[in-house]
């Protein structure tokens, strides 16, 4: 007698409540070892691969990639091949014999039968394979995939072609987009965006917008880059915006928070977690240098190059990700002079930093050419007010005229 564990998507992190899967590693018939990474799905995250929880065979996949699925849905059922522990046991099906013909290393003793697909998940498709049903006039939503994990295959749309042209059944016309419009579903991380821009867009958001002179600060800068070339690393801006954001938080607290609307609470943390925006192939990703008001200017250079790299390779685990009190993002690293940032919910403000540029300043009366580096914050409403938004904004503005506070007390 063999256990058959209904495996189920948990818990993956702080908060989520479901995932989008994005790739099968493993197909049906497959032998996998404990602890073996078998599906990668998606979060509001990042990419996570997920182990399988015992040794022995697959037998069933229970969601193909594209689809979303809640924590607590079925992602496989493993015939176990050996005992079952007691955590994992409550995911086992009854007991069930396994035939004397089957053996757990011979693939080609099961039936390979497709499985039906879920409503209203889309067909899983080659791109070329999409070409020939559209050539052939065959709906994909009426083919089962003969393919791994249920894929269809050019094989499966030519024998449903075939089948249409020997029976009285007319043949399903496709639905086809207007030409010259590319139909693109959101699917990974994009979905994920849409979301949480969604969510976000529901903060009553003000703005309060600055510039200042950034003479001294391009000077402290280029007086350190030695030193950080020394060391092979490159020293850009953002390290002294995020140095005088955190410091700026430290008198300023009611900005270092979240707020839950549920329960009408507002949460201020002592550390500041702070999250900046970075840009990557997929879409924006915002990863998190926790406890930041323990770094220096060097140390947050560090990290933010360690994470960034992290998140564009989408390797960046869930803890890097999470746990954000405040966020930063560059405008200016994208060469934009300005622009208004979103809040990340649920944090209660965001600063945004824009290109430094060349403009006419008055200097002792006298106009100079200066280059001038924007600044914005957005905040909730619910929690702060204008006057509020006014003094951190200026705080930050003033440590950023004097950029040697940004070096004291680390």
């Amino acid at each position: 007698m063999s256990q058959i564990v209904d495996y189920k998507l948990a818990d993956v992190g702080e908060g989520i409540a479901e995932a989008e899967v994005i790739e099968w590693l493993v197909a049906v018939g497959d032998l996998v070892k404990e602890d073996q990474p078998v599906i990668v799905v998606e979060t509001d995250k990042s990419q996570i691969e997920i182990p399988a929880p015992v040794a022995g065979k697959v037998i069933e996949l229970c969601v193909v990639a594209g689809e979303v699925l809640a924590v607590g849905a079925s992602l496989m059922k493993i015939e176990a091949s050996g005992e079952v522990s007691n955590d994992i046991s409550a995911h086992a099906l009854p007991a069930t014999p396994v035939p004397s013909s089957v053996t757990t290393n011979d693939k080609s003793d099961l039936p390979s039968i497709p499985a039906p697909r879920a409503a209203n998940v889309r067909p899983l498709a080659s791109p070329s394979t999409r070409r020939l049903a559209a050539s052939l006039g065959v709906a994909l939503e009426n083919v089962l995939g003969s393919g791994p994990n249920g894929q269809i295959t050019a094989e499966d749309i030519q024998a449903s072609s075939a089948t249409a042209a020997t029976t009285s059944t007319p043949k399903v016309t496709p639905t086809v987009s207007e030409p010259g419009v590319t139909v693109i579903p959101l699917r990974g991380l994009r979905r994920q965006i849409a979301a949480s821009m969604s969510q976000a867009l529901t903060i009553p958001h003000i703005l309060e917008f600055k510039e200042i002179d950034a003479t001294a600060l391009l000077a402290l800068r280029s007086d350190l880059t030695k030193d950080f070339q020394a060391q092979g690393q490159k020293l850009s801006v953002t390290p002294f915006l995020m140095r005088a954001c955190v410091l700026a938080l430290a008198k300023h607290t009611t900005f270092n928070a979240r707020f839950d609307s549920e329960a009408a609470e507002i949460a201020q943390f002592e550390n500041v977690n702070l999250g900046f925006a970075t840009a990557t192939d997929d879409g924006l990703i915002v990863p998190v240098i926790q406890n930041a008001q323990n770094l220096s200017v060097k140390e947050l250079a560090q990290e933010t190059d360690n994470l960034a790299a992290l998140a564009k390779s989408r390797k960046a685990s869930l803890e890097q990700l999470s746990g954000g009190t405040f966020t930063l993002t560059n405008f200016g690293s994208f060469g934009t002079w300005l622009g208004t940032p979103i809040i990340h919910a649920p944090e209660v403000a965001i600063a945004g930093f824009g290109r430094i540029t060349e403009k006419v300043l008055a200097v002792d009366g006298i106009p100079t050419v200066r280059m001038v580096l924007p600044i914005v914050v957005a905040a909730d409403h619910r929690v702060n007010d204008g006057a509020h938004l006014g003094a951190f904004v200026s705080e930050i503005a003033d440590l950023l005229l004097h950029p040697l506070s940004l070096l004291e007390n680390k």
